[in-house]
């Protein structure tokens, strides 16, 4: 079994995930609030959970503060964020809160078991651990802790699908990485292929690596765009 948290306050919905998901493998703590959420991850018997589907749109604090407070505390859990905002900006200001994923309401049943499974693979204790991190130009990449190291000692935070997609890239540095290869190295076969969205999250990840900054100094980007292809990492 799986502990899912859930953080939903609509009640119907909730319950219509618990009967849906119980029946997927999965143990279903529900909150109905962010508060309400800490609690038991902060608690004496603290929850630890898996994976987490995460309501944007709650009462009192947000989602995305939510989201950030877990990103914090578990650098590797995997976060569905659920939300009825569909604008391209909502969806990357979700991304940038820490989620891997985002699916917004209404949705398909079969799509979010579908997209719990390809995240349930990268669940920590399921992978084989990371022996040692790789540079992307000058920033070093530490797999064991999820974080981005710059030359000056600053760190930033990744969560497990940026560091598929880096690892991808870095595996075959200096060479044009497709769209499909990333779509499926970052968000598994079984989800449905997305342009925009994998754009839409390449432009978070250029940010995060502080690709403009590179560029400013050296006149190219580290990732660079492949014109009708997709992706390279600079050699």
């Amino acid at each position: 079994m799986y502990n899912l948290l859930i953080v939903e306050d609509d009640p119907l919905l909730s319950d219509g995930l618990v009967d849906l998901l119980s029946d997927e493998g999965y143990l279903c703590h529900v909150f109905g609030s962010v508060e309400a959420a800490e609690e038991a991850l902060n608690g004496e018997q603290s929850l630890q959970p898996d994976l987490c589907l995460l309501d944007r749109n709650l009462p009192g604090a947000n989602g995305d503060q939510l989201c950030k407070t877990l990103r914090r505390q578990h650098p590797t859990l995997p976060i569905l964020m659920l939300s009825a905002r569909d604008l391209p900006r909502e969806r990357v200001d979700g991304l940038k809160a820490g989620a891997d994923d985002y699916l917004t309401k209404p949705f398909l049943a079969d799509e979010l078991i579908v997209r719990l499974a390809a995240m349930r693979r990268r669940i920590p204790w399921l992978q084989t651990p990371q022996e040692s991190g790789f540079w992307i130009g000058d920033r070093r990449v530490d797999s064991q802790r999820l974080m981005l190291v710059f030359d000056n000692g600053d760190e930033t935070v990744l969560i497990p699908r940026d560091l598929h997609l880096l690892e991808l890239l870095h595996q075959h540095k200096g060479k044009a990485i497709s769209r499909d290869q990333l779509y499926d190295r970052g968000w598994g076969r079984e989800h449905l292929a997305s342009s925009r969205a994998l754009d839409q999250y390449m432009v978070g990840l250029r940010q995060k690596i502080r690709d403009d900054e590179w560029y400013e100094r050296h006149g190219s980007h580290l990732i660079e765009t492949v014109r009708g292809v997709g992706y390279c990492l600079k050699a």
